[in-house]
């Protein structure tokens, strides 16, 4: 009888963990089943990442310009360019071990690699979740918010340089959390420096977000530095770090830095880069010239016109278009959950009542609350401000809104939802909205895919 309690205790024990493989096991399921038979070209971006990835594989180093890469629109020279590297690398070896091997086969290669960077995304989703909240079972909710994100599952059967930078920025928020914890200050400081860098590496778009964490680090430093013990160099773990962050440092001096110093600019534009004949080719001028107005609006003057103020505009058209582009699945197709997409603005503005409702009420919030509030928010408002500001160049037409433009920091607006939803004070409340939380996840999220699979979604698979 004793013998079978232990095992009962340990089955209890660890029962939690086969829950999480449970949701990492369907998630990659589902995202391999997609990257095998999704048609080329549905994934945003995908055949021009593709076409890099092919251009990097020809050389060990960092290719040139050609008339076939500038002619999509983006260009080599002084860009971020560590993804297609990678990729690059995995293609030379994939050529060596057969080298028949077509571009389809590369593609579901590169497809595959993907999902498993997304699944690392998740991985350290679990982990950023454990440091935040100490229930084993509530911090499974934002692995399985994540993982039945469509946006989500959709961008990780694909090739797009997104999914390799959101695994570093959310590696990059682990660790930063760590911090905020006191937990092994210098590593953990380092560590998160080496993912954020290795993330601005692979994509520009991460730079905002490296500076809310600076900023955020800097500021538990100045309010902890009597708690901080002097940090230890000579520990080897410490030596490798530092050599890392020496590296990942200059390889972003090498293109930001020099950027800075050249053109006053993070990234120039083409035209400082490449000739006028070879810049005007870009679909992003040919779409420039076809959609934008003749000058760009002021706030004024789009307000005389009719359209949202700058106070307006995130609640009647951002959030909407936020939640739409995640919950659905946006590239070269898309799909928009019409009949959903209200559950979810209600779901998200219940969420903020209650999370004000906690913060101001209930009690008072930690740092390390404070401080992934600041940096979701941070983050969310450069993108507002981004995109409000594409508005009046394109007359309010919602050129370049993705959700997936707010993935890098996903996993800190989950661990926020579930950390509200943990606290309410009201079980009643608590236990209604956390079922449905998980009705609507559930039914908006992958199994979409298998409601719409010969409807919806019928043109998107190979037959």
């Amino acid at each position: 009888m004793k013998l079978q309690n232990v095992w009962q205790d340990k089955i209890k024990d660890k029962l939690d963990k086969a829950v999480l493989g449970l949701i990492l096991g369907i998630f990659l399921a589902y995202s391999l089943f997609m990257a095998v038979n999704l048609q080329p070209g549905i994934i945003p971006d995908e055949p021009a990442h593709f076409i890099f990835s092919k251009h990097f594989a020809s050389t060990l180093g960092i290719p040139d310009d050609t008339p076939e890469t500038y002619r999509l629109g983006w260009y080599i020279e002084r860009n971020p360019f560590l993804y297609y590297w990678l990729n690059g690398r995995i293609i030379n070896l994939l050529t060596m071990l057969q080298p028949s091997i077509t571009d389809r086969g590369m593609l579901v290669a590169l497809r595959i690699v993907s999902s498993l960077y997304a699944l690392g995304t998740l991985v350290f989703c679990y982990y950023l979740s454990g440091e935040f909240i100490r229930h084993k079972w509530w911090r499974l909710l934002p692995v399985f918010l994540l993982s039945n994100t469509l946006m989500f599952v959709f961008l990780a059967a694909g090739v797009n340089y997104d999914n390799l930078a959101n695994l570093f920025s959310m590696a990059g928020l682990f660790y930063l959390l760590r911090v905020f914890n006191h937990k092994g200050f210098l590593n953990n400081s380092l560590a998160w420096m080496i993912f954020i860098g290795l993330g601005a590496l692979v994509k520009f778009t991460i730079l905002p977000l490296a500076l809310a964490m600076a900023v955020a680090w800097l500021v538990y430093i100045i309010l902890n530095r009597k708690k901080i013990t002097r940090p230890n160099f000579k520990q080897p773990i410490s030596i490798v770090l530092v050599v890392l962050f020496a590296g990942a440092a200059l390889g972003n001096f090498a293109i930001y830095g020099l950027n800075l110093l050249e053109f006053s600019s993070l990234t120039p534009p083409c035209r400082e880069i490449l000739s006028k004949e070879q810049c005007v080719i870009s679909p992003y001028v040919r779409r420039y010239e076809m959609m934008a107005l003749e000058e760009k609006l002021t706030i004024s003057e789009s307000i005389q016109q009719g359209y949202p103020s700058p106070l307006t505009y995130p609640f009647d058209t951002w959030i909407p278009n936020m939640l739409y582009r995640s919950f659905g699945a946006i590239g070269h197709q898309a799909y928009y959950p019409l009949d959903l997409i209200n559950y979810y603005q209600i779901l998200f503005y219940w969420m903020v009542f209650l999370g004000m409702f906690d913060l101001v009420i209930v009690r008072k919030a930690s740092f390390r609350t404070w401080g992934i509030l600041g940096i979701v928010l941070f983050y969310a408002l450069v993108l507002l401000i981004r995109n409000y500001s594409d508005e009046l160049v394109y007359g309010f037409q919602h050129i370049s809104q993705a959700g997936r433009y707010l993935f890098p920091v996903i996993g800190g607006i989950t661990i926020l939802f579930t950390k509200i939803l943990e606290k309410v004070p009201i079980r009643a409340v608590q236990w209604i909205t956390l079922a449905f939380v998980l009705g609507l996840f559930l039914f908006g999220g992958p199994y979409t895919l298998i409601r719409g699979y010969d409807t919806i979604f019928s043109g998107w698979f190979i037959n």
